[in-house]
């Protein structure tokens, strides 16, 4: 080692630990944000609350993301990368190794499963994570930012473009309608209300997603079926 490489080294160690902290810290804000936004949507949450609960001063917050609605925006997306390379690699593998044997069921399972496994594996974060994308499904506009075109719609194109193929006699606007009554169960099932643990008396429980997504692609599976089509 020489000596150029010797007062080098201390300072390219600092560097590295100054970035570790940098996204430590920036990953605990997008964490309590994440958490305070799933529980209360983006207007009942100030930035101010983020920072406490991150134990960040609110001048850090606006110099990593800039104004709430970019924080917001990050959230979502932080996770969002995951979770459609998740679905749109189960999806592209049932298409290949069943070819010409799709169906509604497998289409369908393949689609609901990456999701449900992330819940199912019970990270606090990605439970958050689900509750937040549920609220933002059922919110009204004007409820926070637009989130009419999500980074989830390229892999649900793929999915209507699988479902054309095992209904090609259905329109394209039945398909749409179709997973808006799909997206409507998800959404449901991401938002852990407890409304079916209390209806069932304990029977079924809002947080057993693996039961959940067996019951989803049983009744979604026959659904897409039941689609009326063109007649013959």
């Amino acid at each position: 080692m020489t000596v150029t490489d010797m007062k080098n080294k201390p300072a390219r160690r600092k560097r590295r630990k100054q970035a570790d902290r940098r996204e430590e810290s920036r990953e605990r804000i997008l964490d309590a944000a994440e958490e305070l936004f799933a529980k209360r949507g983006f207007h009942g949450v100030s930035v101010r609350e983020i920072a406490d609960a991150s134990g960040a001063d609110t001048s850090l917050l606006h110099y990593y993301f800039g104004a709430k609605a970019a924080l917001f925006e990050t959230v979502i997306e932080r996770r969002a990368a995951l979770v459609n390379d998740s679905r749109l690699a189960s999806l592209e593998a049932y298409e290949r190794d069943n070819a010409n044997a799709m169906t509604a069921a497998g289409i369908i399972r393949a689609y609901l499963e990456p999701t449900f496994k992330f819940m199912m594996a019970g990270d606090p974060g990605y439970l958050n994570y689900g509750a937040l994308i549920a609220r933002i499904n059922s919110s009204p506009p004007g409820e926070g930012p637009d989130m009419s075109a999500s980074p989830f719609d390229g892999v649900v194109q793929k999915l209507i473009g699988l479902l054309k193929t095992v209904r090609p006699d259905c329109s394209e606007a039945e398909l749409y309608w179709f997973y808006h009554l799909l997206s409507g169960a998800i959404t449901l099932s991401l938002a852990q209300t407890g409304r079916i643990d209390f209806l069932s008396g304990g029977a079924c429980r809002s947080d057993d997603f693996e039961t959940i997504l067996q019951h989803m692609v049983q009744v979604f599976g026959h659904g897409l079926g039941g689609l009326v089509g063109n007649k013959v």
